[in-house]
C-alpha cells in the first residue's frame, strides 16, 4: 500500500514539475497567440511622471536622461523626475548640470532623499512631487525603445487597467553564455505574459519598466520586489495589469556569476516575501490571477527546489522497496511528456519571437540545464536568508550591468 501512495505523490510531485518548467509556459505561450492590438487615441495623452531612482548612477545617468528625453509623446505632457538616494559620486552634479542646460519640456528634476532607505522609498518618494497622473518607474541603467509611452499609455483609457508592464530585453546577449542564458529566460516571460494578459492579468510587471495609475497604490517600504507587491496591492483593488510587449526596455544581464546570485537571490526573497505578506487574497480562488496564473508563474517557482528534492527522494524509497522498474517507466514517460512539450514551445517561440538573439536561441540543453540548476541553488539560498532574516531593502547593485 506504501509503496503505491508513494508512486502516487511522485507522479503528482512530478506533474507539478513539468507544469512548471513547460505546461504552463507552453498554455500561455497557446494564449499569447490570441493577443489583440491596442489602439491608440492621439487625443489621449494624459500627463505622465517617469521616476529615475539613483544611487552612484554617474557612469549612466547622462545617457538615461538623454534617452528619455527622446521618447515619442508629447514633450510638454511628460516629465522626468531623478530621486537620488544618497549618491555619494557625480550623479548629482550631472543631473544638476543637465537640468541647466535642458530645455523647458519634458521637465527635468532631481528631488534628493536625505538617507539611502531603498527603491520603494525612492518611488514614494518621488511620487510627493509628481504632477502626472501616469507614473512609469525605471532604472538608471536601462535603455528605452522611443515608443515606450506612446505604446504603454492607450492601455489607460480602459478604466479597468490599473497598471501596464513593458517588455524587457537583454542587452548583451551575444558577449556571454549566462546573458544568453537569461534572454532566453525572458523570452519565456515574454510569452507568458502576453497569454496572461489575454486570460486575465500578466503575473507581474518589470522593476524596470512598470506604470500605474498615481492613486491607487503606494510601494511598501519593507519589501525587496517592489514591483510584485505593487501588482499584488493593484489586483486587490480590482484593477488589471497590462501587458505591452511593443514598449521595450534594455538592459544589460549579469555576466558574472557573482552578479546573477546577487541580483536573483534578491528577487526571489522579495517574491517569498509577497507570497506571505498577500496570502488571505491569493489563497482564495476568486479569479482566474489567483486560480492559475499565480500559482504557476510564482508559487510553484519558490517551491521548486524543495519538489525536486521530494522527487529524488520519493523515487529512491521507490527503488529501495523494489519498484525500480516501475520508477524508471514512470521517469521515462515524464521525460518524453517534458520533451514534447518543450518542443511544442520552442516552435511556437520562433513564430511570435522573430528578432530573438540567435545566440539565445542556439544555447545549449547543458547550459540551460546549469542556468536552471543555478536558479534552484539561488533559490535555497533566498528561503535560508528570508527565514534568517539575512537580507535589505537597501539594493545591491550588479556591477557587470552598469556597463
Amino acid at each position: 500500500m506504501l509503496d503505491w501512495i508513494l508512486l502516487i505523490l511522485l507522479l503528482i510531485i512530478a506533474f507539478l514539475i513539468i507544469w512548471q518548467f513547460v505546461g504552463y509556459p507552453f498554455l500561455m505561450a497557446l494564449y499569447s497567440k490570441r493577443k489583440k492590438q491596442i489602439k491608440s487615441d492621439s487625443n489621449f495623452t494624459p500627463f505622465v511622471t517617469i521616476l529615475v531612482p539613483t544611487f552612484n548612477e554617474e557612469r549612466v545617468i547622462e545617457r538615461r536622461i538623454d534617452n528619455l528625453n527622446r521618447l515619442e509623446y508629447p514633450k510638454d505632457k511628460y516629465e522626468i523626475i531623478v530621486v537620488d538616494s544618497g549618491s555619494t559620486d557625480n550623479t548629482i552634479p550631472i543631473v544638476e548640470e543637465i537640468i541647466r542646460g535642458s530645455y523647458s519640456h519634458p521637465k527635468v528634476r532631481i528631488v534628493k532623499e536625505k538617507t539611502r532607505n531603498g527603491k520603494a522609498s525612492a518611488i514614494n518618494f518621488g511620487c510627493d512631487f509628481a504632477i502626472g497622473e501616469i507614473i512609469l518607474v525605471t532604472d538608471a541603467n536601462c535603455v528605452f525603445d522611443e515608443q515606450v509611452l506612446s505604446k504603454i499609455i492607450p492601455h489607460f483609457k480602459n478604466p479597468a487597467t490599473g497598471a501596464v508592464g513593458g517588455q524587457f530585453k537583454v542587452l548583451n546577449p551575444e558577449k556571454n553564455p549566462l546573458a544568453a542564458s537569461t534572454q532566453f529566460y525572458w523570452d519565456l516571460e515574454y510569452l507568458m505574459r502576453l497569454g496572461e494578459t489575454e486570460l486575465d492579468s500578466a503575473c507581474l510587471f518589470h522593476g524596470e519598466i512598470n506604470a500605474w495609475r498615481k492613486d491607487i497604490v503606494r510601494a511598501d517600504l519593507k519589501m525587496l520586489s517592489e514591483d510584485l507587491d505593487m501588482v499584488l496591492q493593484i489586483k486587490e483593488k480590482g484593477y488589471k495589469v497590462a501587458y505591452e510587449p511593443e514598449a521595450v526596455v534594455y538592459e544589460p544581464a549579469p555576466t558574472t556569476i557573482e552578479d546573477q546570485i546577487k541580483q536573483r537571490k534578491r528577487t526571489s526573497i522579495g517574491t517569498i516575501q509577497c507570497i506571505f505578506k498577500h496570502w488571505r487574497y491569493l489563497i482564495i480562488p476568486g479569479d482566474k490571477y489567483r486560480s492559475l496564473i499565480f500559482p504557476s508563474h510564482k508559487t510553484l517557482v519558490v517551491l521548486s527546489p524543495f519538489l525536486l528534492m521530494a522527487f529524488i527522494l520519493i523515487s529512491a524509497i521507490l527503488i529501495m522497496l523494489g519498484k525500480a522498474t516501475l520508477v524508471l517507466f514512470s521517469a521515462i514517460s515524464l521525460v518524453l511528456i517534458f520533451g514534447l512539450l518543450f518542443w511544442g514551445l520552442m516552435r511556437i517561440k520562433r513564430k511570435l519571437i522573430k528578432n530573438s538573439n540567435e545566440n539565445a536561441n542556439r544555447s545549449s540543453i547543458s547550459k540551460l540545464l546549469k542556468y536552471v540548476l543555478l536558479n534552484e541553488y539561488l533559490l535555497l539560498l533566498a528561503w535560508r536568508d528570508f527565514l534568517l532574516r539575512r537580507y535589505s531593502v537597501l539594493w545591491e547593485k550588479a556591477e557587470s550591468t552598469r556597463s
